[in-house]
C-alpha cells in the first residue's frame, strides 16, 4: 500500500465564464465547512485545492471517484473538462499585468521506487492540463527537501521552503500546489492616513487595528439579500482582478452573510453594484479597511468529509487505479495561507502542502472587524482566495 501526501505538508470566453461556477462554488462550501470546523478567522487558497482534487480525480475510479466529482463539482466527460480547466486558467493566469502578479502551479513528486508505479497516461493528464511539474526524487536523501525547495522558488515566487527533510519520510507520491497572488491597489491608501482604532471581532474580543482610510470612486452598494454592504477595491491598471468586501450589517454575524450565497450569486452581486454605478453615478466613498497579516495553517480532510469525499482518505475504500497499478490513499491534506494587506496592496499565496517558513517572520494581526473578503478574477467571477473573519 502506497500513501499519497497532499501534505496539502482552463473554448470561448463564455465557456470559461460558466465553468468557472464550478471552482467558485467549491470555494464557498470549502471556506464554509472550515469556517465552521475551527470557528475563528479564516483564510484559504481555494482555487489551489481545487485544481489538485480535480486533477487528483482522474486517477480515481469507483466510490472514490464519485465522491470527489460530486464534492469538486467535475464534469463526467474528463476530456471536455480538461479543455474547459485549461481554458479557464489560461484566463485566470495569463502572466504579469501591470501592478499584479498571479499564478497557480501544481508539482507531483515521485520517490524512485514509485515511479515506475504510476501510469503514464495519469501522469500526462497532468502535465498538459494541470499545469503540473513532474519530478522523480530520492525520498530517502535529505538533500531532496531542498533540491525540490529550489525548483518550486523556481516557477512560483517568491515563495520558499514549502518541505523539509521530514515530509519524505513513510511516503512515495506527493502531490503539491502553489497559489500565489501579488496586486497593487488602483487606488492606494496614503499611510499617513492610517491610523489605530479600537473595534470587536466577531468572536467578541476587542483591541485595536491598523486601520487605513481613503476617498476614492469605488462600486459599493447594500445588499439587502446578504444582509451585507459590498464594495470592489480593483487592482492593478485595469480591474481584472479586484477585492469583493462584504460587511456585515448590524447584529448580523459574518457565518450569516456567508450562507446567504444560497440566495444570491458573485454575477448577480458585480450586477447590482453596475447597476448602482449606472443609476446614480460612481460616488466617492469613504473606503476603511484594517492593515493586516493572516496566516492559516490547516487541516482539510475534515472540511472535505463534509462536502462527502470520504474513501480517498481510507486505505481499505480508496480506489485510485488509473493513477498507480498498487493501492495508493490520500493520508493528509495540509493548507497554509497567508494574506498581507498593505496601503499600497496585497499578497496572499498558499501552499498546499502546508510548511512555508517564510510565514514563520510575519506577525499575524489577532484583532479584525467582521468582514468577508474574496480575491477574484472579475470577468469569469472567479474566485482565487476567501476569507472569514
Amino acid at each position: 500500500m502506497w500513501i499519497v501526501i497532499l501534505i496539502l505538508s482552463v473554448t470561448s470566453c463564455h465557456a470559461a465564464t460558466e465553468f468557472s461556477s464550478r471552482p467558485t462554488n467549491v470555494s464557498l462550501l470549502l471556506t464554509h465547512f472550515t469556517y465552521k470546523e475551527l470557528n475563528r478567522p479564516t483564510f484559504l487558497g481555494t482555487f489551489g485545492v481545487w485544481s489538485l482534487m480535480a486533477g487528483l480525480s482522474f486517477g480515481a475510479h469507483g466510490d472514490t471517484y464519485k465522491q470527489i466529482f460530486r464534492g469538486c463539482l467535475l464534469l463526467t466527460d474528463m476530456k471536455k473538462f480538461n479543455t474547459q480547466y485549461k481554458n479557464l486558467t489560461e484566463i485566470l493566469f495569463d502572466g504579469d499585468l501591470t501592478g499584479v502578479r498571479v499564478s497557480n502551479k501544481n508539482y507531483f513528486l515521485l520517490d524512485l521506487d514509485a515511479n515506475t508505479l504510476v501510469l503514464r497516461d495519469f501522469k500526462s493528464m497532468l502535465v498538459n492540463y494541470y499545469d503540473t511539474r513532474v519530478y522523480t526524487l530520492d525520498f530517502q536523501d535529505r538533500n531532496t527537501a531542498s533540491i525540490i525547495n529550489e525548483k518550486i522558488k523556481e516557477f512560483s515566487p517568491p515563495v520558499t521552503n514549502i518541505f523539509n527533510a521530514n515530509d519524505f519520510k513513510e511516503t512515495a507520491i506527493i502531490m503539491c500546489n502553489v497559489l500565489f497572488f501579488q496586486g497593487n491597489w488602483s487606488f492606494p491608501f496614503n499611510s499617513s492616513n492610517t491610523r489605530k482604532e479600537e473595534l470587536s471581532t466577531s468572536q467578541g474580543d476587542i483591541g485595536s487595528v491598523n486601520m487605513m482610510y481613503l476617498q476614492a470612486k469605488v462600486p459599493y452598494s447594500h445588499i439587502e439579500a446578504m444582509k451585507a454592504s459590498a464594495m470592489e477595491l480593483p487592482f492593478g491598471n485595469d480591474g481584472k482582478y479586484c477585492m469583493l468586501l462584504l460587511f456585515p450589517d448590524p447584529n448580523v454575524s459574518t457565518i450569516e452573510v456567508f450562507r446567504n450565497f444560497e440566495k444570491l450569486t458573485f454575477r448577480e452581486i458585480f450586477a447590482k453594484l453596475q447597476s448602482d454605478v449606472e443609476e446614480s453615478g460612481l460616488k466617492e466613498v469613504e473606503v476603511k479597511l484594517p492593515r493586516f497579516v493572516k496566516i492559516s495553517n490547516l487541516q482539510l480532510q475534515k472540511p472535505l468529509n463534509d462536502m462527502g469525499i470520504y474513501d480517498a482518505f481510507d486505505p481499505t475504500y480508496a480506489r485510485f487505479g488509473k493513477m498507480s497499478r498498487e493501492p495508493i490513499y490520500i493520508e493528509t491534506i495540509e493548507h497554509n495561507a497567508v494574506i498581507i494587506v498593505t496601503e499600497t496592496g496585497t499578497v496572499a499565496y498558499a501552499t498546499t502542502p502546508g510548511f512555508n517558513s517564510g510565514s514563520s517572520s510575519l506577525r499575524e494581526t489577532n484583532i479584525l472587524p467582521p468582514l468577508i473578503l474574496f480575491i477574484m478574477e472579475k470577468s469569469t467571477a472567479t474566485v482565487l482566495f476567501s476569507g472569514i473573519f
